[in-house]
């Protein structure tokens, strides 16, 4: 059976390495052609009510017009308890390395703070010696791409892409950078500008934008959405498919600065009372637009039928006056550990879906953390990080929700969810959610409003993670006094703090978050320079990276 399924996979092929004597070679092509591409699609600071799969019963419904991905989530598996980060880096950290962010890191952080104490994790981001997903996958055989936003560290040239296995890379390595100029970071301070595009092993310097190019001259210009839209058009037309693709796109939309291409900002031009959310609608159509034709491209070269799409977003939008997100029903956003800052936009699609699957939406909890085991076990490789283990570094945490999202199993092996956030530069379990929909919040909980189905209006606070919960004091130590309770399944907005009917489910869940605690991953990764402008990253980007953000 065996040999008779390697024949069917490689054809003449398979036979003549067979008849050769050849049989391991033709078996081992074989299960490398049996292995799907994957693709996975991370979009920034999406919110949950920006997307018509959820807005097209609300209010807002004609503000959000994303028909490419409510057709592919429609066709797919949704995931309703897709769970990440409440902010950019640890969700990017966890999906890289399998960690819950507890265990890699729960802070976004400085690119100009290091640790010299510490070559291993004494700065922003993964730690060297944690292997990446790309690492995993390209002793599969897989070739591995990263485009987009990669902020999961770069002070240590053994943190940039190229060093986490990514074959080729187009990245911008910090938070955001500018659409049109490509300057952004915070390496040198605010006083100093610097680039920040990165391709493979150093500056991208060959896709330095024209002078006059802004949000406001975008005339002969280069969106970069557009710019990153070309290069993944371009490695899967140019792909060699007896070769099994691993491709990362991590979107530009729809993180601030907002400066979308001026003929969508007229298409929501009805929008007079708030420019952000203008901004933001147009921004997510443009991605929308740029997703379709992905896919497109994926069935004009042949590829969808043996291709997993993953589409989710890295937390929850920011719905402040100036963030221009909408996280309707949900309570909260980008920033605070409430539903709509970690429960986020998510879907699987592609021709290597089971189609029995292909129109369902799955209840489960799934973690960000969880993508990584699932990748390994379709790629038949070992998750577990002997590098890391070797240097005392926290091991993998993700689950395979393989079997779950394929219809094998009926239930999602994730059972918990937890998330953490930075206090006092120590990382610590803020929440913790289980199996019953149970979720205990304890300390001050950030971006405590609810967004409203049209919102941000011109009345919305312009700084939406002011606005605070509290569930107890700031130091988060057990037993956790006035600790907050609510069921996410049976109160999604979090409504009702229902912790002093509960009390037995309070101090259950109190005793696990101090279990967690214990587990947490918190070297001491330094402090930015008073001065950036003289420190060394920023002398380092100035004289020998072109002006550009670099390690």
């Amino acid at each position: 059976m065996m040999i008779m399924a390697g024949f069917k996979l490689l054809g003449t092929a398979a036979a003549c390495l067979f008849a050769l004597g050849l049989y391991a070679d033709a078996v081992t092509a074989a299960s490398t052609l049996a292995k799907p591409h994957i693709i996975t699609i991370l979009i920034d600071d999406w919110g949950w009510n920006n997307f018509s799969y959820h807005a097209r019963k609300n209010a807002n419904r004609a503000e959000v017009k994303t028909p490419n991905l409510e057709k592919l989530a429609s066709r797919g598996v949704v995931l309703d308890r897709h769970y990440v980060a409440c902010i950019c880096t640890p969700t990017r950290c966890a999906f890289q390395t399998g960690r819950n962010p507890l265990h890699v890191t729960v802070d976004n952080g400085d690119m100009a703070a290091y640790n010299p104490n510490d070559p291993i994790s004494g700065f922003f981001g993964i730690p060297v010696p944690m292997t990446g997903i790309a690492e995993k996958l390209a002793t599969a055989g897989y070739k591995t791409h990263f485009v987009g936003k990669w902020h999961a560290g770069a002070s240590s040239k053994g943190q940039i892409p190229k060093a986490r296995g990514y074959s080729r890379s187009l990245a911008y390595l910090d938070a955001g950078n500018d659409q049109w100029t490509y300057t952004g970071g915070n390496m040198c301070g605010s006083k100093y500008s610097l680039k920040d595009l990165w391709e493979d092993d150093g500056p991208a310097v060959n896709y330095t934008p024209p002078k006059r190019c802004t949000s406001a001259t975008q005339n002969g210009c280069q969106y970069e959405d557009e710019l990153f839209e070309a290069r993944i058009s371009q490695t899967i037309q140019f792909h060699d498919q007896d070769q099994p693709l691993f491709l990362v796109w991590a979107t530009h939309a729809v993180h601030a600065p907002l400066a979308p291409v001026n003929d969508l900002m007229d298409e929501f031009s009805f929008i007079t009372d708030n420019t952000s959310r203008q901004k933001y609608s147009a921004a997510v159509k443009d991605i929308d637009m740029r997703v379709g034709r992905l896919v497109q491209t994926l069935k004009d070269t042949g590829m969808w039928d043996n291709t997993l799409i993953v589409v989710v977003s890295d937390n929850g939008g920011p719905m402040s006056y100036l963030g221009g997100a909408n996280n309707y029903p949900l309570r909260g956003g980008k920033y605070g550990t409430l539903e709509g800052g970690i429960r986020g936009n998510a879907f699987v699609a592609g021709g290597f879906l089971p189609r029995a699957m292909r129109g369902k939406v799955l209840n489960g909890f799934v973690g960000i953390e969880d993508w990584y085991t699932t990748f390994c076990a379709l790629a038949g490789v070992d998750p577990t990080d002997t590098k890391a283990a070797s240097f005392e570094l926290p091991p993998v945490d993700g689950l395979n929700v393989w079997p779950y999202i394929s219809g094998v199993n009926a239930t999602s092996p994730r059972t918990e969810v937890v998330s953490g956030i930075a206090l006092s530069g120590s990382a610590a379990p803020q929440v913790v959610i289980d199996e019953q929909g149970y979720k205990l919040i304890v300390g001050q909980a950030k971006s405590a409003d609810w967004s409203e189905q049209i919102g941000p209006t011109a009345t919305t606070p312009p700084v939406q993670r002011l606005s605070v919960l509290d569930c107890g004091p700031t130091n988060m130590t057990y037993p956790y006094p006035n600790a907050c309770l609510f069921n996410v399944f049976t109160d999604p907005s979090e409504r009702t703090n229902i912790a002093a009917q509960s009390p037995e489910i309070v101090a259950r869940l109190a005793l696990r978050l101090q279990a967690l605690k214990a587990s947490a991953f918190s070297p001491v990764r330094g402090k930015p320079p008073a001065d950036k402008t003289t420190a060394p990253a920023c002398l380092n980007a100035k004289n020998n990276l072109a002006n550009h953000i670099g390690p």
